[in-house]
């Protein structure tokens, strides 16, 4: 490449506490992104009552303002000078909004079927903006709180440890609060016992569930729950059929439940504590707990941050000539794929967990232990991240893991659904194969950035940052639009018994389709080409600049 080989030092002392404080901002934003990607679908369908169809296209509507959204975003930031510095004002402004929207998307307002679409468009496009808003600059910050590569790989490892831990949070609490904070009050429920079945009657509002407390006589020690769903074809044509509206909006109404059909044993009615559990005010809730929590998050990663690489005092502001420099730097769009992919994949099979556990196993209660206990593996993996990249290389550690995630993946398909041991396996497997690629595709965002400045003379990392972070979005939307649309291409209805062609449209959804995803990024990576000996060359020589300009 032609390099000014300058002996630069490129060290850096910068506290752990530091980088703590800014992956702190990953994990805030997090709370929100892990919760969209894993319960948006469900709760837009099986919640809020929208056909799988119209969330589909929905989403992918929703991207198109999006998609200039991202860009405009790391436009200002780019050029925005304040004491702060660039990008850390962002985070201080806009962490309250995104707490709020973050509400607001998650709530269910009691309003016709087109009135529910017009208010999913409003919230969610506000969601994607706001989220926009405050992480472009969040990412972009990366990207200038040093100019060291290793500590710019050491930040992400960071980062995305927190990230996933947010992540953990999510998967973790989400359901167990939805449950906790959603269970309605005895004045809207009664239970009676006759002729040895469970007389219901329920006329609360919004989307609920039965859960099913039973204590067994034996020995006084076994205890069961069973969280049981009341589906369309139990209710005997209590809904009205004439809108597509899949809850009934003023309870269950009356309806009758044997107890030996539900557990495996005979229980005693006198054991039996029935519940209404209203999800729709538990999502709403559940969102309270994350937004409070996320904006504690990001103003410590304010207070704790600081900015240490500026362009050149140089370089003059020019829009035209950022775009044309990010359009032909090769190794960004070589990046620029891989996202759109693999947050594609991601979404589509993170977005069918609870359809997959809730439809074809028929056991909503291991979503949470599911999620968890991949996780928990995945933030292991990450924390190994630093020396993988050091001794393979971040391109070989991309292309292994994928192959590797993607592998057993595709097996999911062929797991029998009553071994629930090896579905967990499996997941364990992959989970711990996805762990290294997500900080390491960050740290090789930030290094085109320096490749983009080394070749052209120009700086625009809020603008490298921004148009990635909108690659991402893009993947995940996109991802969320397939698993919508392959719902509603196989026959899925929600709240009700699933049909074998829809039961296997899910069972696609969490193995074959994010396994071919898995593969095609493997091979899309082969084309990158800044490793680790380009990129110390590189920033030693942007060094060298900045001390010659300074």
């Amino acid at each position: 490449m032609g390099l000014d080989k300058q002996n630069v030092d490129l060290t850096e002392n910068i506290s752990i506490k530091e980088k703590i404080g800014f992956s702190l901002g990953d994990t805030a934003s997090n709370l929100v992104w892990q919760t969209l990607m894993i319960f948006q679908l469900y709760f837009y369908t099986d919640i809020f009552g929208l056909p799988a169809a119209v969330v589909g296209t929905m989403f992918l509507i929703t991207k198109i303002w999006d998609s200039i959204n991202d860009p405009v975003m790391g436009i200002i930031a780019d050029r925005t000078n304040t004491k702060w510095g660039k990008f850390r004002p962002f985070i201080l402004w806009l962490a309250l909004p995104f707490a709020l929207v973050g509400v607001l998307t998650f709530t269910t307002p009691d309003f016709s079927l087109s009135g529910k679409i017009v208010y999913a468009y409003v919230s969610y496009t506000l969601m994607m903006m706001v989220y926009t808003a405050i992480n472009i600059p969040y990412s972009s910050l990366m990207g200038v709180i040093s100019a060291s590569p290793s500590q710019r790989a050491s930040f992400s490892q960071y980062r995305f440890m927190f990230a996933f831990t947010g992540g953990l949070l999510v998967q973790a609490l989400t359901l167990p609060l939805v449950n906790s904070i959603g269970m309605d009050d005895v004045e809207v429920f009664s239970a009676d016992m006759v002729n040895n079945q469970i007389v219901i009657t329920e006329n609360g509002v919004g989307a609920s569930k039965l859960v099913l407390n039973a204590g067994l006589d034996e020995d006084d020690v076994i205890t069961k729950n069973k969280t049981v769903i009341v589906y369309r074809e139990d209710l005997k044509g209590e809904i009205d059929t004439t809108t597509d509206i899949l809850y009934l909006e003023e309870g269950f109404g009356r309806y009758e439940l044997s107890p030996e059909t539900i557990f495996d044993s005979d229980v005693p009615l006198t054991n039996l504590n029935v519940q209404v559990v209203n999800e729709a005010k538990g999502f709403q809730g559940v969102m309270i707990v994350f937004g409070l929590m996320a904006v504690i998050m990001f103003l410590t990663t304010f207070f704790t941050t600081k900015e240490r690489v500026s362009p050149s005092k140089e370089q003059k502001s020019d829009i035209k000539s950022d775009i044309k420099d990010l359009l032909n730097n090769k190794p960004w769009l070589i990046l620029l794929v891989v996202g759109v992919i693999s947050l594609a994949y991601v979404a589509i099979r993170y977005g069918s967990v609870m359809y997959y556990f809730k439809y074809y196993i028929g056991d909503e209660s291991l979503v949470s232990s599911f999620l968890v206990s991949g996780t928990i593996v995945t933030i292991i993996a990450i924390s190994f991240t630093e020396k993988l990249c050091n001794r393979f290389g971040k391109k070989k550690v991309v292309i292994w893991c994928q192959l590797i995630a993607g592998t057993f993946t595709a097996l999911f398909f062929f797991v029998d659904k009553s071994n629930i041991t090896m579905i967990f396996a499996l997941n364990i497997i992959v989970s711990l194969a996805s762990g290294p690629p997500a900080p390491i595709l960050f740290a090789m965002y930030t290094d085109t950035a320096s490749y983009s400045e080394w070749k052209n003379n120009r700086r625009a990392t809020g603008l490298i940052m921004s148009a990635s972070t909108m690659a991402q979005k893009f993947g995940l939307t996109l991802g969320a639009a397939l698993a919508g649309w392959i719902l509603a291409y196989y026959g899925f209805r929600a709240n009700t018994t699933q049909t074998p062609e829809a039961a296997t449209g899910i069972l696609l959804m969490v193995s074959l389709i994010p396994a071919a995803g898995s593969f095609i990024v493997a091979g899309v990576m082969n084309f990158y080409q800044l490793d680790n000996k380009t990129m110390d060359e590189i920033e030693g020589e942007l060094n060298a600049r900045r001390a010659r300009s300074n």
